[in-house]
Parts: structure tokens; C-alpha cells; sequence
């Protein structure tokens, strides 16, 4: 007997009761919790004939996103790509790296069919607002204020929002203030002490703060806007997320707390100094008129742009992994030490130099002084770095090489959306160095090597997870806790320079077990025939009921099925209790891992095995003819059709209607995530408070509905 059986269902839901088989669900939804986008690249200028350019499309900035996909190029050609993504995800930025390495970005909007246009050579948008809050002035709200005129408390546990117009002070003793007001002017923002409180400033407002005391640890601002101001002097113990444009019309000063970090992801604008007593990590644009001084024990990181107007004073360790330009002096004190990491450039008008500068990485980074240089005995210089001072260095008493001082144009540093600036002159595309020569140049090449191989690209992205979940009680139905087997998947494909796609590979992960069935794992490639396999490696047959065609694919089927494995036991590590990794109170097992990797006779159009056209699937204890498959995905030639329509399955396969229940229920998820799937015996609506919702909206609700959010979640119910 199977071992994960039905039992009575009663998920809460706002204070009803709806078990999962209740709930109204479009006969049209898949249960997608990711869209498929095809995204057409335009490219009109090159440096000369023939160039072609790398494209790298990201899910946020290239400095902090994943890469999702990625392709090549030449000028006046069109550049199709296609790929999945997450269902919330609202933009998608897009990388051209021309083949001296130059880049530029564009952030456009993900819909269906999207494009991206690199036809002029100045980049068309700035990188602030890298990611949408996702979040309401409605939504969870316990109380709300519309065109206020007064102060405002608010208290541990609450939910309060301010839209249209304020004016007022506001005391934070805990809970969530959201601000989507079209005009508000705070004068007061202030947090009570070891208050536990988040301020969110949500897109479309736009705030004026007077004054602000935020020196909690446990306090967090969350910026989204387009339009915060600060309008004198801040001082902040707490900690602070910018997303979108934030300006502070005098002094910026990071406080020394234990949990304080500065996190710029979008354009901060400091119209005096900004001093930072503790840590700060710019991953877009900060400009500074004044000075930036960096307190002794702060943690510095400059990822992408950092502009100051007067001085720098970096008095230890900075981490410079961009570009940071200075219109006054940069002080380098004897405990000061500069890490240039992989190509970094600070470009500087002055520089007084006592301490070290440190250069890391594979690219030489690049020190730039073209005012006056003043070189100390203490100062050090180690590591690939290079030091121009364009009109000769004025004073130097150090030992430092000479190899370290040169203005060799051919410490070429691109241009980018980090560094507008660049340094030394591009190499000429003819020389440019490309080892297989397949026309990529070895920098945007994966495979510099290998001319049948150029790049990758990923889903859901390269260090990312997809999970397959899937009930084994087809054709009756399960309790829906899909954790009867969990799967991780994450697949990598692999084109050659003409963006063909040469071998696929899928990573799994074996997560889960929540069944007594010896369940199968694997997938069809619905776009592809058996006979355009070349090979398929990395499986694991041990039962014998899996029959191999000479190419590895299984025998007999039309299209190209590949069986991951035909029993997991040889594969994860059980411990003592029963089932696996699905029951809290066990102790956890180690899950098992393979890695599937399927080579094409020839090179294929990327559309054939696009992700839509992966079909994943299990094999019920053994019985080959028994397959389970996500929602109105269509079994294999082997599987038994007669099973369709029996029991609870409302499967139509003349309507390509596959899987479902009379209720549109499906057996199998996807989600573009490592899933906390619910612990055993538990539907997902008990896990997942806002499943119902977004199940019954056919996603056009809450698509986040599985990610860790306040009230998203009964962790009690889910597996960790």
C-alpha cells in the first residue's frame, strides 16, 4: 500500500474553510508559476565589419542579477531569444558586449514578446529601480491614512499606509509603515528604542523628510521611489535598502551598529558628505558632492559607480570592484589598502599615497591621476595593478616597481554602464584574441577552446534551482502535498557561435520522498526525435524494466525520451523513520544527484528544446505504462492512454487536455525556485496561505504565492 494517502483537507482561508478539491479553477490554468518570453535583440552600430556581440540577459542588475540566457550577434541582424522566468518578475536587463569588451544596458519590461534596442551607441536608460516591491498601500493594511494632516504612532504588529497627501511626524514603535503618497512631508521619522519596524517609501511617491532619528539596529528603510528627499543632514543607526532615487540635501552619516548596512541597488544623490561607520555596498550609482570618509572599522564595497566631487578618504580596507571617480584628492593614509579587484578603475584628480593598493583578479586594474601625484616611502602597490599619472608623477619616495607606474594604452578597460570613462584604447577587432576562432572573441567566449561550443544559458539561472513536485496516486487522487517525490533541476544549455544549441544538460537534485513507491524519474524533449540524439550520459538503471536505444535514449519512442533513473534508492543515502526528507520529527537523509547530459547529431534550432518543450515526468513503482507529467503535458508512446478518464483524472487528449482532475486540479508543479515544499501530509494550501488565491485568480494574483514574505507562509507545515 501506498503510504501517503488522502486524508480530510482543511486549509483556512480568511476564516473559511476550503478544502483544495473545492476550490474554483480555470480550465484554461496550468498551475505555471513562470512565463516563457521571447525577446528579439536589435544591433545597428559596430566598430567594424563583421563584429559580433555577446548578449547576456540578467533577471536584475548584471552586478547582483543571474544570468538567464544569452546569445550572439552582429550589426543590422536580429538576435531571437527565447527563455522562462519567474512569474513575478517584472523587468529583465539586458547586457551588449562588443568585442573589445565595451558594454552596454538596457532594462525593458518582461512580457511575451519583448525587444531590446541596441541601434544607437549611448546607453538608453539609467539601472536604478533594479526590482519592484511587490507590495500595496492595501493589501494587509490594518489601518490607513488618506490626506492627513497630523502625527502618526505606530505600534508592534500593525500595518499602516499613507496615501495621497500627509503632513505630520511619525513614530515608529514597531510594525510597517507603507507611503504611497503623492505628496508627503514628514517632519519627524523616528524609530523608539530595540523597536522591531520597517518603513517602506513604495514606487509612485514622492516624500520629503525633515528629520530623521533611525538609529535602532532592528529599524529598516526600504526605498522604491523615484522622488525621496531628504531635506538636511541624516544620520542612521538603522538599516537601509535604496531601490530607487534617493537624494539627501546635506550630510550622510552612516552609524557604527552591529547589523547596519547601507544597501544601494538603485541611485543615491548626496548633495554634502557621505561618511560611512559601518558598511555600505553600491551595486548602481552613488554621487557625492562632498567628501566620502570612511570611518576605521567600516566595510566598504563599490560594485558599479561611485562619483565623488571633493575628496575620498578611504582610511582601511575599500573594496573597489568598478569604478570610482574622484574631482578632488584621494587620500591613501599608511592603514589605508585600495582592493582593485579584476579590472577596477579609480580615476582621480589628485593623490596622496601612504598606504597600499592592492590589485586581484585576471584583468588589471587601473589607478588614474591627472592632476598631482604624491607618492609616500610607506606606500606598497602588489598585485595586477597599474598606476597613470597622465602628466608624470610629481613626488615619489616609495620602492615601488617600476612596473607598477605605466599609462600603456593597452591596459585597455572597457567602457560601461559602471564605467562611462574606461581607459586605454580598444583593441582592433581583427586582432582581437580568439583561441578556436568560432568568431567569438575568447572574453565573451564560455568555451575559448573548443570552436563547437560558445556559450550557456541557464534555467532558471546558473546557481539557481527550478523543483518539480509531483503526487503518485494517478489516476486517484493525493493528498497534495506534492512532496511524494522532489525533484531540483537545473538546466544548461550549450550553443555554438551560430547560436545553435549543441547538448543540453539537467542537474538534479533527488529532495524528497514522500511515498512507499519506488518512483522513476525522467523527461521527454517533445520538440526533439530520438534520432537526433547522439548520446545521453549520466543515468542510472538498475531495475532492467528501461530499455536503451543504442544512442542511450529509451528505446521505442518517437520522440527523444531520456530516463534519469529507474529507482532512487541507489541514489540517496535513507536514514531511520519513514519516507525521505518529507517528515519533520526523522532525521534528514542525503539527497542523491546526477547529472544528465544529452548531445545533439547535429546542431538544433533553439526553439526545439526550448523550455516549454522539456516534459518531465514520473514512472509509478515500476510500471512503466504509469506516468505522471505537470498539467496538459502529454504522456509518452509508452505510457497507458486507458488510464485516461478513469478514477479522478478528467484527462481529454483530444483537447490536449492531460492530467487534471474534474475540478482542473493538477498531480505535478513547477516552480522556478529551490521549494520549501509542505511537510508530509499537508496540501500546499496549508503551507501556502495564498496558493487558493492565486490557483483560483489563474495567476493573476499573488505569483509570488511561494516565496518567504510576511503571511505568505505556515512554516509549521513546511519541510526544512
Amino acid at each position: 500500500m501506498h503510504s501517503c494517502i488522502p486524508k480530510h483537507l482543511d486549509p483556512t482561508r480568511n476564516g473559511s474553510t476550503i478544502p483544495i478539491q473545492s476550490l474554483r479553477i480555470s480550465e484554461t490554468f496550468d498551475f505555471r508559476s513562470t512565463r516563457d518570453i521571447q525577446l528579439n535583440i536589435e544591433v545597428s552600430h559596430s566598430a567594424t565589419a563583421g563584429e559580433r556581440f555577446r548578449i547576456n540577459v540578467y533577471d536584475n542588475l548584471p552586478t547582483i542579477g543571474q544570468k538567464i540566457a544569452s546569445g550572439m550577434t552582429a550589426a543590422n541582424q536580429s538576435l531571437k531569444l527565447e527563455f522562462r522566468i519567474p512569474a513575478p518578475l517584472t523587468d529583465l536587463y539586458i547586457e551588449k558586449i562588443s568585442a573589445s569588451g565595451a558594454s552596454e544596458v538596457r532594462k525593458v519590461k518582461a512580457a511575451e514578446f519583448v525587444s531590446a534596442d541596441f541601434k544607437t551607441t549611448t546607453p538608453g536608460v539609467a539601472l536604478r529601480v533594479q526590482a519592484g516591491s511587490g507590495l500595496d498601500c492595501m493589501t494587509g493594511v490594518t489601518r490607513s491614512f488618506t490626506n492627513y494632516r497630523s502625527n502618526i504612532t505606530v505600534n508592534a504588529g500593525e500595518v499602516v499606509s499613507l496615501r495621497g497627501t500627509y503632513s505630520g511626524s511619525i513614530t515608529m514603535n514597531g510594525g510597517t509603515l507603507r507611503i504611497c503618497a503623492t505628496s508627503a512631508n514628514i517632519t519627524g521619522l523616528s524609530s523608539s528604542k530595540n523597536a522591531d519596524c520597517s518603513v517602506y517609501f513604495l514606487e509612485g511617491s514622492t516624500v520629503n523628510v525633515s528629520a530623521l532619528n533611525f538609529n535602532n539596529p532592528s529599524a529598516v528603510i526600504h526605498n522604491y521611489s523615484d522622488a525621496l528627499t531628504f531635506t538636511g543632514n541624516i544620520s542612521t543607526g538603522g538599516s537601509f535598502e535604496n531601490y530607487g532615487k534617493m537624494t539627501v540635501n546635506g550630510d550622510f552619516i552612516i552609524n557604527n551598529n552591529s547589523t547596519n548596512t547601507y544597501l544601494n541597488n538603485g541611485e543615491l544623490t548626496v548633495k554634502l558628505s557621505l561618511t560611512n561607520n559601518r558598511h555600505l555596498i553600491n551595486n548602481n550609482s552613488i554621487l557625492v558632492e562632498g567628501n566620502y570618509n570612511v570611518g576605521g572599522n567600516s566595510i566598504n564595497e563599490n560594485n558599479c559607480k561611485l562619483v565623488i566631487n571633493g575628496d575620498f578618504n578611504p582610511s582601511n580596507v575599500f573594496n573597489n570592484n568598478s569604478y570610482i571617480k574622484v574631482a578632488k584628492t584621494t587620500w591613501l593614509s599608511g592603514k589605508a589598502n585600495l582592493m582593485c579587484n579584476n579590472g577596477a578603475m579609480l580615476s582621480t584628480t589628485n593623490l596622496n599615497y601612504e598606504g597600499t593598493i592592492t590589485g586581484t583578479g585576471s584583468v588589471r586594474s587601473i589607478i588614474k591621476v591627472t592632476g598631482t601625484s604624491t607618492i609616500a616611502s610607506p606606500a606598497t602597490m602588489v598585485g595586477a595593478v597599474a598606476y597613470c599619472d597622465m602628466n608624470g608623477i610629481e613626488s615619489n619616495k616609495s620602492s615601488i616597481g617600476s612596473s607598477h607606474f605605466t599609462c600603456n594604452s593597452s591596459n585597455y578597460l572597457p567602457t560601461s554602464s559602471c564605467n562611462p570613462e574606461g581607459f586605454g584604447t580598444a583593441p582592433a577587432v581583427s586582432v582581437v584574441a580568439d583561441t578556436d576562432k568560432d568568431g567569438v572573441p575568447d572574453a565573451q567566449d564560455d568555451y575559448p577552446t573548443d570552436p563547437t561550443r560558445a556559450y550557456n544559458t541557464y534555467y532558471p539561472s546558473a546557481t539557481g534551482w527550478a523543483t518539480y513536485g509531483f503526487e503518485d496516486l494517478w489516476p486517484a487522487q493525493g493528498d497534495y502535498d506534492f512532496n511524494d517525490l522532489v525533484i531540483n533541476s537545473r538546466i544548461t544549455r550549450v550553443y555554438n557561435a551560430a547560436n545553435k544549441l549543441v547538448e543540453i544538460k539537467n542537474n538534479i537534485i533527488i529532495r524528497a520522498i514522500g511515498a512507499s513507491y519506488e518512483n522513476g524519474f525522467g523527461f521527454q524533449l517533445d520538440g526533439v526525435s530520438s534520432s537526433e540524439v547522439a548520446s545521453v550520459t549520466g543515468y542510472s538503471h538498475t531495475k532492467g524494466y528501461v530499455q536503451l536505444a543504442p544512442n542511450k535514449t529509451e528505446a521505442g519512442q518517437p520522440k527523444a525520451v531520456i530516463i534519469a533513473y529507474d529507482t532512487p534508492e541507489p541514489l540517496i543515502k535513507r536514514t531511520s523513520g519513514s519516507m525521505f526528507n518529507t517528515v519533520k520529527e526523522n532525521p534528514q537523509g542525503t539527497p542523491g544527484q546526477l547529472e544528465l547530459v544529452v548531445r545533439f547529431t547535429t546542431p538544433l534550432d533553439p526553439a526545439k528544446v526550448s523550455q516549454e518543450k522539456i516534459n518531465p515526468f514520473i514512472i509509478v513503482d515500476g510500471q512503466r505504462e504509469v506516468e505522471v507529467h505537470l498539467a496538459n503535458y502529454a504522456p509518452t508512446a509508452k505510457a497507458n492512454t486507458s488510464l485516461f478518464g478513469t478514477s479522478k483524472d478528467n484527462s481529454n487528449p483530444s483537447t490536449s487536455r492531460y492530467y487534471r482532475t474534474v475540478g482542473n486540479l493538477p498531480w505535478a508543479i513547477e516552480l522556478p525556485v529551490e521549494f520549501n515544499y509542505p511537510a508530509e501530509a499537508t496540501p500546499i494550501t496549508d503551507a501556502y496561505l495564498y496558493f487558493s488565491e492565486w490557483a483560483q485568480s489563474s495567476g493573476s494574483i499573488r505569483a509570488d504565492w511561494y516565496e518567504n514574505k510576511p503571511g505568505y507562509r505556515n512554516s509549521i507545515k513546511i519541510y526544512k
